[in-house]
């Protein structure tokens, strides 16, 4: 069984490198994905407050790592299918958005510093996200909801963008940081701190 699994998987990969060379790449599709996709990444960097750089990016880096494990869930459940990629043999490189909206992610936590306005903000955010990013992509062909929805996709984003600030802000605060050195500090206390090489 394992044998034919793997069997299955290698013509799939196959399949879907095969499809992508000779008729994705370079298609309408697949440039609107490199366009937004750069538009929105460079807009961020534009707009990046240059004291936080290392946060904002942060932020960055750990949306993106949360949006693209949760869209693998989604694709090995098969509740959305993405029948564009930018390239075919990287995960976290296929889906429409995969810098769109850590990009949004990373602005709103560096523009809203109180959780309060990040949070309207990252409701704001996530409501145009799902409600009018998202049927554009579907109307484009680009994203498939299989056993998904619009809401749904809101109810995700939205634990996200709490879950980005409430990282990076850990990381920022006396509780945990890192320091140039490379030592990671723990401080649960102010008087005695932690260090892990």
């Amino acid at each position: 069984m394992p044998n034919e699994i793997e069997e299955l998987n290698t013509k799939e990969s196959r399949m879907e490198f095969d499809y992508w060379l000779h008729q994705d790449v370079f298609s309408f599709q697949w440039w609107v994905i490199v366009i937004a996709n750069l538009v929105v990444f460079v807009l961020l960097l534009i707009s990046m407050d240059r004291k936080r750089t290392l946060s904002t990016v942060l932020a960055f880096m750990t949306a993106f790592i949360i949006v693209g494990a949760v869209d693998q869930v989604g694709k090995f459940f098969d509740l959305w299918r993405y029948p564009h990629q930018l390239i075919p043999f990287t995960e976290n490189l296929n889906a429409v958005d995969f810098f769109v909206v850590p990009s949004i992610f990373a602005y709103l936590y560096q523009r809203f510093s109180s959780w309060k306005s990040f949070l309207i903000a990252g409701v704001v955010a996530s409501l145009v996200i799902s409600f009018i990013g998202e049927p554009i992509f579907v109307s484009l062909g680009m994203y498939q909801l299989m056993r998904w929805s619009y809401w749904e996709s809101f109810i995700i984003l939205v634990p996200i963008t709490i879950l980005v600030k409430g990282f990076v802000d850990l990381t920022q605060s006396n509780v945990l940081h890192i320091n140039v050195d490379r030592e990671l500090v723990i401080n649960f206390n102010p008087r005695n701190k932690k260090k892990i090489r």
